[in-house]
């Protein structure tokens, strides 16, 4: 096993910038996201949103929208009257979502919700400062700079607007990446592209972001559910058709994909031997924040003192 191998690999795609984009991932799952994902950790979601006020007339900016579990649940809340601006970047998700919550505000003349399909950089970037009362960022924020979104998060909430961000723990299925990780030290060349991702050790560290963007912690905590699969096979399942897995299919040779997904299976299956049982926890964080209600407005590009990272 050559981890050095491994390193060297890494190193060298990071200097050609060969990143993979889990956008395919997400367009692959987003048929099956809500039989899979959704019943497993969309309880969570929804819970983070009880943590942060929700009322009639908000703005509700909702960054990686996803298939519209959390965007529609927003709309109930907002009861017929205020916005929601969503966006995704994958085309599958969004199709799932616009079917998903479209309806809810077709009969409420005083109830917009637009559905945009890009990057939630720039389209954060697009709203005018001090516009939104609440931000919610579902599962999302690892794929960005996350001060520096935070930063940007700040700029578009008025004073006292608040921010809620669940995100994935660094641990998480620590089981299903040690094999991932095993498959590549074992044959390095099977990595094609560097998924980056910047998951959190802890809800402190979240807290840390936030304070970094100007924003003051409200909450925060630590969770950890058990997905509902426990043979490898049922594993493997779970995470590619939850989307767990975005960025796989851009990472690796695309003609030994399914060489990479039998050599994680046959690693789960020889932990389970040694270990009698297969239980694979998604451990994840819930931080909740607010703009200083105190905060000058005079500089709209960005809040008075952030200097993004």
């Amino acid at each position: 096993m050559s981890r050095i191998g491994l390193a060297v690999r890494a190193l060298r795609l990071a200097a050609t910038k060969a990143h993979a984009d889990p956008t395919a991932d997400y367009d692959a799952a987003s048929g099956d996201y809500d039989t899979f994902f959704s019943p497993v950790m969309g309880g969570h979601s929804v819970a983070a949103l009880d943590d942060v006020p929700v009322s009639p007339g908000d703005t509700v900016v909702e960054l990686a929208c996803g298939t519209g579990h959390l965007t529609a649940e927003i709309t109930r809340r907002l009861r017929g009257r205020g916005t929601v601006l969503a966006v995704d970047k994958s085309p599958g998700m969004l199709d799932v979502a616009r079917r998903k919550v479209l309806p809810l505000a077709q009969d409420a003349p005083d109830l917009r919700v637009e559905l945009s399909e890009g990057d939630m950089d720039g389209f954060v970037r697009g709203i005018p400062a001090g516009r939104a009362d609440l931000v919610v960022v579902g599962w999302a924020i690892c794929y960005t700079k996350p001060p520096r979104l935070l930063a940007e998060i700040n700029r578009i909430l008025r004073p006292g607007g608040h921010v809620v961000v669940i995100e994935t723990r660094a641990d998480a299925h620590h089981a299903l990446t040690g094999a991932l990780e095993r498959v590549f030290a074992d044959d390095p060349s099977l990595l094609t592209g560097l998924i980056r991702v910047s998951l959190p050790k802890d809800a402190a560290t979240v807290a840390r972001w936030f304070a970094k963007a100007g924003l003051t912690v409200r909450t925060q905590r630590d969770g950890a559910q058990t997905i509902p699969a426990h043979t490898p096979a049922a594993v493997m399942e779970w995470v590619q058709r939850s989307g767990a897995a975005a960025g796989f299919k851009t990472a690796v040779d695309s003609d030994r994909e399914q060489l990479v997904l039998s050599r994680i299976e046959d690693g789960l299956a020889e932990l389970l031997r040694r270990q009698g049982t297969l239980d694979i926890e998604h451990t994840f964080v819930v931080v909740t924040g607010a703009k200083p209600a105190d905060v000058r407005t005079g500089h709209a590009d960005r809040p008075d003192g952030v200097v993004p990272a």
